[in-house]
């Protein structure tokens, strides 16, 4: 009796397309049962009784020896993640590694924090990148990644969130993943949000190169991430001089070599370092915190009148000094030989800085001590100003804005204006001319508007081209 047997069925039809859709709805059987992708050769999802569904790679080792790894549960890992995680092993077995080390490598695979700790150390550093990139990186990877922060509104958030991107091992990592987390932080802030994907994009790129992982999961479009917000209000000119008038008080007993009058702000309880800050940025419309608050005596040239600056935003810089803020500066260094006043500061780093902070060296209210010589906020003396005087906050950035509006309202000169605030292309310093299109509406209204029969009134129109 001839028994025929049946021919054999291919490996190649045996395997399908997978995707999530299809995984999840694979039926449970009485019998374990695996289907195979015909993406990547040696990826199949096992389906056992229980109902489990899990992920594993086989391939042939060096020795000749079939081996079958466990990747992942199927509720765990997307078909994206458990293809990425198969290629790694088969770059890994390409290599000739042992099955041993494989399976010791797929236990011990990195997760997200640790793979930013591994940047850091490896790439997180001048010159490469700005030292103040450098504390910016570290203070968002602490908070948002290995989510340790004093700030309770964000304790709070976690708290109420399965979300921890940092343990996750870099093969669970997808965009949906990413998504969420975006998500997430841009409940508290849209600008740490976008600046964390940026990180991480960063951050995958290197272990894709130094492949922990085959793909990058970051695959961010612009239209994914929170648009930048411009606030573009500003003080007027009657309001800054009103601001500066507050803030700036001169002894006028010294007119030909200024000094600060300290009874003016003893009386009115102002913090006179942080007042001559906000002055300061209202007379040079200078970045407020690292062209500001923070800028050294050796940063400053007397003689020649200009202010050098090597780390600032759009790199090293250069600037002159108009008279009025040069008359603060120079009021300040008379300070210094001062004793008592509260810019001086012989003993220690703080008198290397224009602005030295009173609280260098104390315990701070999350009990660490304040290791920054230079004063760094001024948020409480300015909203004293701003009450003080019956303006609306606006946040200190805004004294910026301020000078560098009012100044092409007066000069009507964009290439000037884009000197003076230190920016590299045109189109950024184009920004105050969109501000400035408020004045165009003013003038058509007077124009439309009924005639005054006592005055003629022009209203000069000045071209931003």
């Amino acid at each position: 009796m001839n028994i025929e047997n049946k021919p054999r069925k291919k490996m190649s039809a045996m395997r399908v397309h997978l995707t999530d859709t299809l995984v999840k709805n694979l039926p449970t059987k009485a019998k374990q049962y695996s289907i195979g992708d015909d993406e990547v050769v040696g990826l199949r999802v096992f389906v056992y009784p229980s109902g489990i569904k899990t992920y594993h790679y086989g391939y042939t080792d060096s020795n000749g020896k079939k081996t079958k790894e466990r990747l992942e549960s199927c509720l765990v890992l997307k078909v994206s993640q458990a293809r990425n995680k198969a290629k790694k092993v088969a770059v890994q077995v390409m290599e000739g590694t042992a099955a041993s080390q494989i399976r010791r490598n797929l236990a011990t695979e990195l997760t997200v924090s640790e793979l930013f700790e591994e940047y850091e150390k490896a790439r997180l550093k001048s010159p490469r990148y700005k030292d103040s990139t450098i504390r910016k990186w570290q203070t968002y990877r602490k908070v948002w990644i290995n989510k340790k922060t004093p700030d309770v509104i964000i304790k709070a958030m976690f708290a109420k969130t399965k979300l921890d991107l940092g343990g996750l091992q870099l093969s669970k990592i997808n965009k949906d993943i990413l998504i969420d987390y975006h998500k997430f932080i841009g409940e508290k802030a849209e600008d740490s949000a976008n600046s964390i994907i940026q990180m991480m994009s960063v951050v995958f790129n290197y272990a894709v190169e130094k492949k922990y992982i085959s793909l990058s999961p970051v695959a961010f479009s612009k239209d994914d991430f929170y648009k930048q917000k411009e606030n573009n209000r500003y003080l007027t000119r009657q309001q800054m001089d009103a601001v500066i008038d507050y803030c700036l008080n001169y002894d006028e007993r010294n007119k030909d070599n200024p000094k600060l009058n300290h009874d003016y702000y003893k009386t009115r309880q102002l913090d006179i370092v942080s007042c001559c800050i906000i002055a300061k940025a209202l007379l040079d419309g200078h970045r407020y915190r690292n062209e500001g608050s923070a800028i050294r005596w050796t940063e400053v040239s007397f003689p020649q009148k200009k202010l050098y600056f090597g780390d600032t935003k759009t790199g090293q810089q250069e600037y002159a000094i108009g008279p009025k803020a040069f008359k603060l500066l120079t009021a300040i260094k008379n300070e210094r030989l001062r004793e008592g006043s509260k810019f001086w500061y012989p003993k220690d780093i703080r008198k290397d800085y224009v602005f030295p902070s009173k609280w260098f060296g104390m315990i701070n209210n999350i009990g660490k001590v304040n290791e920054r010589p230079y004063v760094y906020t001024v948020s409480g003396t300015w909203r004293t100003c701003l009450k003080k005087l019956g303006i609306d906050y606006l946040p200190m950035y805004n004294c910026r804005h301020s000078y560098l509006t009012d100044g092409l309202r007066k000069t009507g000169n964009l290439k000037m204006m884009k000197e003076i605030a230190g920016h590299k292309k045109i189109t950024t310093t184009e920004r105050y001319a969109r501000i400035l299109g408020a004045d165009v509406k003013e003038a058509l209204n007077t124009i439309d508007g009924p005639e005054e029969s006592t005055t003629n009134k022009v209203v000069e129109f000045k071209s931003n081209k």
